[in-house]
Formats: structure tokens, sequence, C-alpha cells
């Protein structure tokens, strides 16, 4: 995913400009607990799903989830989604708001009907995920609906970003944001988070061996397949990010190339509280070429949890065989992209961001062809404009339709 830039270097000179290398920077934005939570509607819960005057209030159970990419020139690309037992839960009222209303945890919106016919904006006013009894965090954000025709029938979308406001538990003290997307069903919402938190202590990772998935719910989302890749720079003149100009030659934002790769990450809250496994980033599958720009004007450069930068982009994901054969691409429109800027503790005077984003698929090719869908991600990274160094790791997913089931792999998720 192509990210919004400003002309001026977020670096500032000290530590991190000056003395630390790009592999150590590497090492500091990567010390995050990463991990992909699936939602399944309480239906028990009074009033899960309805559009009240109020907004929409709903619970849900909170599942490990493990996804994993299969690519060989026979089969194309496939995807293993592998859902396991209840371990949590979250807590949601959702307003649906305004196109141009500006939304902030300090303000209550004002409130407009869910219209299932058009795109809406909606404010994430509450949206407390809790795991296990006691380990947790309340956030804020915002998010949109995206109403599709598909079997013959209308079905509501939905894609948000929320930005962590309090932690609990393990997690108080921690700041962080996640992206989620999913459906809003009669009884509520189902669909995937991925959410990245602030960990340079290593309070919430664990480098044991995770209890394996013991159990699983049977396609609780039976008519789409989840896609899980990374991202992160390469090497060599053909990985260089480069400005992009308008027609009069004013800067506009960046072409991005990156590499995709293959990912995994996990979490459990069995036999001790919440802990989530290291990010494991695998072997290069694939190439990314992105365009991303702020998509306010005006705004200010930098990105705050009452006012995050916004920014918007298009990119294309081409995933090989590990051969170098295509095997099929993705072309993705980010409608909404948020940045939060944060500072590392272990490079005081470098300026590190952390994103969420979604939008669209707008074109498949390959095994991708006739595919439909939307991507949506969260990330990591430190950027210093062209000729700097760009340190960075996307955690990308696209939720696909795929009522028959070509994209899905056999469940076995690779350790």
């Amino acid at each position: 995913m192509a990210l919004n830039q400003q002309s001026q270097s977020p670096a500032s000179g000290g530590v991190a400009a000056g003395e630390l290398s790009v592999a150590s920077l590497q090492v500091l934005i990567d010390q995050v607990a990463t991990f992909n939570v699936f939602v399944i509607p309480e239906q028990s819960h009074p009033g899960s799903g309805e559009a009240r005057s109020d907004g929409i209030k709903c619970r849900g159970s909170l599942h490990r989830f493990d996804l994993a990419l299969e690519l060989s020139s026979e089969s194309g690309v496939r995807a293993s989604n592998k859902v396991g037992p209840a371990e949590g839960r979250v807590d949601m009222h959702w307003i649906v708001i305004p196109n141009t209303f500006a939304a902030r945890p300090d303000i209550e919106p004002p409130s407009i009907p869910l219209d299932r016919h058009y795109s809406q904006r909606f404010a994430l006013q509450e949206m407390t995920l809790t795991f296990g009894n006691s380990d947790g965090f309340r956030s804020f954000g915002t998010g949109r609906t995206f109403p599709i025709i598909v079997g013959g029938r209308p079905r509501l979308m939905v894609a948000g970003i929320g930005n962590v406001m309090e932690g609990f538990g393990r997690f108080a003290g921690h700041e962080g944001n996640f992206t989620f997307c999913g459906e809003w069903m009669p009884d509520g919402f189902t669909g995937h988070i991925i959410t990245r938190i602030l960990d340079e202590g290593g309070k919430l990772r664990t480098r044991d061996p995770l209890p394996p998935l013991t159990a699983e719910v049977d396609r609780p989302d039976p008519d789409f397949t989840y896609l899980m890749w990374l991202a992160q720079k390469g090497k060599g003149p053909a990985q260089a990010n480069r400005p992009s100009l308008t027609p009069e030659g004013q800067f506009r934002g960046l072409n991005i190339p990156m590499e995709l790769k293959q990912g995994y990450s996990a979490f459990t809250t069995r036999e001790g509280g919440f802990r989530a496994a290291d990010l494991a980033v695998r072997d290069v599958i694939g190439l990314e070429v992105g365009f991303g720009r702020g998509s306010q004007p005006d705004a200010p450069p930098t990105g705050t949890p009452l006012s995050p930068f916004q920014f918007e982009g298009v990119a294309r994901y081409s995933l090989n065989d590990g051969q170098g054969h295509v095997l099929g691409s993705i072309t993705t429109n980010v409608l909404e992209g948020r940045r939060f800027d944060y500072r590392l503790a272990g490079a005081p005077a470098e300026t590190a961001w952390r994103f969420g984003f979604f939008g669209p698929v707008i074109y498949g090719s390959g095994c991708f062809q006739g595919t439909s869908g939307v991507f949506f991600g969260a990330s990591n990274s430190i950027l210093r404009p062209p000729p700097g160094d760009h340190i960075i790791t996307h955690c990308y997913f696209a939720r696909l339709y795929d009522p028959e089931g070509r994209l899905r792999a056999a469940e076995k998720v690779r350790r």
C-alpha cells in the first residue's frame, strides 16, 4: 500500500537519524504485538445489529484467526482460514454520521439513519475488545459501509479503523491501532480485525510456542475468503521510492514499490493470559507498485489520536509462485487511511508512523480474475523522503467474495 507523504523528513537527527542502522530501526518498528481476530455476533445480546436513533449497539465473541497462503503454478493462490474457539468479546456502539462530519472521541457526533442502499460513514463511539477476563483496550475510530449485491440479494459490507484510547490488564500503557472488515448481519457484525499494538518492552509478546488451534468454527463467513500477506522494502534501484508529480510538475505524493512476503501471526489467552507470537516474516512472494498521497490538501503534516493524518492511494499487488511466475494480481483503491505519529523508546529522536487503511478491490487478473471484495490492513513505518531510507512492515489483507471456495485451501496453517 502506498503511503501519504510530506516533503520534509520526519527524522530530526540524533540517535536514530545518525547512529542506528536501517536493520536496527527495522527491529524497533517490528516490536509490535500483531494478531488476527475473528468476530462472531452474540445473537443473545439484546438489540444486536439493530439500527436505532442512537446508533448500532452489539456484542460479539473474539476468536483466534489463523491465515496462510498457498501459491503454486497448478492451483494459483489459495488461502487457509482457520477460526478457533472464543477467547474474548467485543462491545460495539457505532453511529452513522454525515460524510462531512469530522469525528473525534471528545465530540458526540450527529446521528443519521442507516441507509443500506448507499455508502455511509460511521463513528466507533465504543469498540472495546476484552481478551479472557481482564486484558484488552477501549478504542475510537471511524469507518464506512459498502452496500453490494451478491447472489441476487443486498448485503452491507463494512470496514473501519480504530485507535487504542485506553488499555487495561496487560494492554495498560500501550498504544496501537486496528483495522476491521466484514459485514453487518441481522444479529450484528461478522468479520476480521487486524490489530497492531506497540510493544517495545515485550510485555504482550512471547517466543514460546503457542497452544495449537484445538477447535474450529465451521465457515463463519462462508461466502468470503480472507488473504493475508506482508510487505517490506527490498534492496536495489527497482525498490527506490520516487516522487509523483502533477502535469504541472508539482509534488503530489510518492510511487512506492515493495516486496510482498509470506507472514504469520497468532495469539492466545490460555495458560496465563493474553500473549501474541512475534510476527513471522517469510519468503518473498510478489511485488507491489503503488501511489499514495494525503487526502486533505490543507491538513497539517502530523497525525494524532484526536486528528490522524488522512491519506488515500491506489496499488497493484502481484503474487507469484516463488519462481517469478505471476499467478494473479489485484488492484485496490484505498479510500480511507489514517496515520498516527509516535516515538520509539529505542530511538527517541525518530518519528515513526502507524497506519490503518481500507478500500475496495477494483480489478483482478490471473487467478483473481473477476474477483471483488475489500482490501485492508495495518502498518508501522519510518520514512525519509527520497533518497532517504524507508523502513516499513505492512500487514495486508483482502476479503474476497468466494462462494464456491475456489480461493480456499485446506484448513492447515504452516508454523
